[in-house]
């Protein structure tokens, strides 16, 4: 499944080869924008059912998505799963009920945190930050991509656990050995992450 998963996510231009300037300033090979599945309804579920997998060997009441990107993968995979969703505001409402957490939730109760992707974990930390100052525990998160630039290492100081479909040099060798890149981009992409090619 993750395979076909990994093959989906290249040929709907969710990963894409090239020059990108980061955030941090930093030129990367490789670009991810899991943004792009809203648009594919079919490349969605079956993200949603890769999730699923997952999740299934945890345990935990709710689901929380961290906006933007997990939302709409968040609410897939709490149709495919039919277990309920929740997610953290970036802002509190400044009106009505001022919430900071939408959804039905009480003290107590266990989450596991669903984020598109990581790279350094703090998005998915800032969320894990705001569901524990209102009470909810929280052990793991899940992401569909692990783009192994520390993010695991980092939530594991944190004591969090987190768990992934798919790591970016699995993509990359299936992608590489189904012809979709050349080894000059997989290596690239390698050379970035300071990780040997197979």
């Amino acid at each position: 499944m993750n395979e076909q998963m990994a093959l989906t996510l290249f040929d709907i231009g969710c990963i894409q080869f090239g020059r990108f300037p980061l955030h941090s300033g930093v030129v990367s090979p490789i670009y991810i924008d899991l943004r792009l599945l809203v648009s594919f309804p079919d490349a969605l579920r079956e993200a949603a059912r890769a999730y699923a997998a997952v999740l299934d060997t945890l345990q935990f009441d709710l689901i929380a998505g961290i906006p933007y990107a997990a939302l709409p993968i968040g609410t897939a995979i709490s149709l495919e799963m039919n277990r309920p969703l929740i997610f953290p505001r970036k802002t509190a409402k400044s009106y009505g009920t001022g919430k900071t957490i939408e959804g039905k939730w009480q003290v107590g109760q266990r989450v596991v945190i669903v984020e598109d992707l990581i790279t350094s974990g703090d998005s998915i930390l800032q969320g894990i930050a705001a569901l524990k100052a209102k009470g909810l525990q929280i052990a793991d998160a899940v992401v569909l991509i692990d783009r192994q630039q520390g993010g695991r290492e980092y939530l594991a100081e944190q004591g969090y656990t987190l768990h992934s479909v798919m790591t970016l040099t699995y993509i990359l060798t299936r992608l590489y050995s189904y012809g979709r890149i050349t080894s000059s981009q997989r290596n690239k992409v390698l050379n970035f992450l300071n990780l040997a090619a197979d």
